[in-house]
């Protein structure tokens, strides 16, 4: 094997040991149970990511609940009435599309597509998303996405 080809492998294989001690798991261990389960949406692309509750923890998952903007003219003059969340919980796809997580059920996610209007501060203001008082993720939202992504996976 190559010096080059060597340090690749060794590269590897620490990345990969790194990722599976991130959640505090081995898939080495008898009895392994997976941090999260993605069950397909029929119809659609998308998947209901559910995490155990070590994952949870593990990951330290947070959420805030989409709110009423004050009515005000969008950034195309038109007035509408928008909603906000956390510029925090906003996510972008490897296309460069936004989304954001939405919960659910308990420990339960769903990704979102979102139409931002625009950027205010902290806070990403919405032309369409989740509905009022729907909690996303603030702390965990990259992750969740690897997770359906299949992003770190052997």
């Amino acid at each position: 094997m190559k010096h080059r080809d060597h340090l690749l492998w060794i590269v590897s294989v620490l990345v990969m040991g790194f990722g599976l001690a991130a959640c505090g798991h081995s898939r080495v261990t008898s009895g392994y149970t997976a941090p999260a389960e993605l069950t397909p949406i029929p119809g659609t692309s998308l998947h209901h990511v559910t995490l155990t509750q070590a994952a949870m923890e593990d990951l330290g998952i947070q959420s805030e609940p989409v709110r009423a903007a004050a009515s005000a003219p969008t950034t195309g003059g038109q007035k509408q009435t928008l909603t906000v969340i956390p510029v925090k919980a906003v996510i972008y796809d490897p296309r460069g599309r936004p989304w954001t997580y939405a919960i659910v059920a308990p420990r339960t996610f769903v990704r979102r597509s979102i139409v931002i209007d625009r950027i205010d501060g902290n806070d990403a203001l919405l032309l369409s998303g989740p509905p009022l008082h729907t909690p996303v993720v603030t702390v965990g939202a990259s992750e969740l996405l690897g997770t359906e992504y299949g992003v770190g996976e052997e």
